[in-house]
């Protein structure tokens, strides 16, 4: 089974983990808890546990919800066998519990999920899967048997979208052990939980956002506009502002990103979340504010306690120390990619991958990656236009300029100027391990969909699977079977 980007388990596992814990019928002890934990505010949460009841599926779903949390955001790998040992414990006491009760069986799969995600993160992804399938097969059986639960149709309606969006080489495992997903099938549950009669909605609605935004890019606005509510609505959750963030930052509005994070809630009594220096480091870094993005990456590297992104912060660390024309700076960074972390995120393996080719910074050509990175698009045009790009330029300096000019173009809507760009980016990455022609081909399948051109939009789609061997195979991949799906 693919591995999911670590940032992606955190945010998919918080929105997984959380909405049992606000159901009706929870004493006010309980509902406090929660909203610790929504807050990240992890120890304050547990403090609060001993004085819950404990043979309770509730509150063993708690404790279980604030371990797992710390373990995703921090991954400390000190902790890793500990918290996975008390995750079995209580998946041994909910077993003790009466089976007929639905949310028992709600917080079964629920932990099960969680111990899964766990190992995944920490890379043992063969019991992971058997844990995986354990958890969506007690949730498939919870439908049969519960078929009005919302949070455990809302739950399935994740998995659903995730299984049927696995790329086509890892079909066979899941064959396998008989698992089958459908996106359309689980978008309809998630989308029937985001009702205001469910009392957990806004928790549905950030979830349905969340894999909004993953599925369809042409509702990118909308699920921009459901998380950044939500983050308003509650300014003192910083879980809530972490995911207006991230999508902010996906959505090449940094500026927005930025102040949101800066505007972040703060203190001992929240759960230190490193990644999200990293996060500011890339904003920072994609202005040209090289001396804030240096900043934040090594407060990153002094406070993470996890081996990803390790690479991709040195590599990042590399450019903002390199543009600033700090060699020596850059240079040690430049050799710390090869010696530190693992490559296991594509931020991490395209780092590495960039490292061992050793191929020299074409400076323009990077600046203007980063500022169209960010959303500065006349920036990034301003520094291409320092180029003079002729069949003497190097074939993948060729290629990149094509390519990254035609995505400053889509950035801008302007969709019939950017086509012949992204064909040319396609043509020049021909016989080549480079990403541009595979990402191309999925831009521009996104461009036909726009125009209402299907047969294209879908000959581009496939067009883009189709290539074998580069550094964003699974997020491409992804994303083209995804549109493909929704077609």
């Amino acid at each position: 089974m693919a591995k999911p980007h670590p940032l992606f388990l955190l945010l998919l596992c918080w929105l997984l983990s959380h909405t049992l814990v606000a159901a009706p019928g929870f004493s006010p002890q309980q509902k406090a808890v929660y909203g610790e934990l929504l807050k990240l505010k992890v120890n304050h949460g547990r403090t609060l546990l001993p004085h819950l009841p404990q043979n309770n599926a509730g509150t063993l779903l708690l404790a279980n919800y604030a371990d797992f949390l710390e373990l995703c955001v921090q991954q400390d790998a000190g902790k890793y066998e500990q918290l996975l040992a008390a995750q079995e414990e209580r998946l041994e006491k909910l077993t003790e519990l009466p089976q007929q009760e639905v949310w028992t069986r709600y917080a079964q799969a629920e932990v099960r999920l969680q111990a899964a995600m766990s190992k995944l993160l920490f890379g043992n992804r063969l019991s992971a899967a058997w844990d995986f399938r354990k958890a969506y097969l007690q949730y498939t059986e919870n439908a049969d048997k519960y078929p009005d639960f919302l949070p455990n149709k809302k739950n399935l309606g994740v998995l659903q979208v995730l299984v049927g969006s696995v790329p086509d080489k890892y079909k066979w495992f899941l064959n396998i052990i008989g698992l089958k997903g459908s996106i359309p099938q689980g978008m309809a549950n998630l989308q029937q939980s985001t009702d205001r009669k469910n009392p957990f909605y806004q928790e549905a609605r950030l979830l349905h956002a969340v894999i909004l935004h993953l599925t369809e890019p042409g509702k990118e606005k909308q699920a921009l506009g459901q998380v950044k509510a939500l983050a308003r609505s509650q300014q003192d959750n910083l879980l809530f502002q972490f995911v207006a963030m991230h999508l902010l930052k996906k959505t090449q509005a940094s500026d927005e990103a930025l102040q949101v994070y800066l505007r972040r809630p703060q203190g001992k009594s929240y759960l230190s979340f490193p990644y999200l220096h990293h996060m500011a480091a890339d904003l920072y870094l994609f202005r040209a504010d090289y001396p804030s993005s240096i900043q934040e990456n090594r407060q990153f590297l002094r406070l993470h306690r996890g081996q990803h992104y390790l690479k991709s912060a040195n590599y990042k660390l590399y450019l903002a120390y390199a543009l600033s024309n700090h060699k020596s700076q850059a240079q040690w960074h430049f050799q710390q990619i090869a010696q530190v972390g693992v490559e296991e995120s594509e931020e991490d393996r395209y780092a590495a991958s960039f490292a061992q080719e050793q191929e020299p910074l074409v400076k323009p050509l990077m600046q203007a990656r980063l500022h169209s990175d960010g959303g500065y698009y006349q920036e990034a045009l301003q520094e291409l236009q320092q180029l003079q790009v002729s069949a003497a330029t190097p074939q993948a300096v060729q290629a990149e300029y094509y390519y990254r000019k035609a995505r400053i173009y889509h950035g801008t809507d302007s969709l019939q100027q950017a086509l012949p760009l992204y064909q040319k980016a396609i043509r020049l990455s021909e016989g080549t391990d480079l990403y541009f022609a595979p990402s191309a081909s999925l831009q521009a399948g996104y461009i036909y969909q726009e125009l209402q051109q299907p047969a294209k939009a879908r000959s581009y789609f496939k067009q883009a699977l189709s290539y074998k061997h580069h550094a964003y195979k699974n997020s491409i991949d992804a994303k083209a079977k995804l549109a493909l799906s929704a077609m």
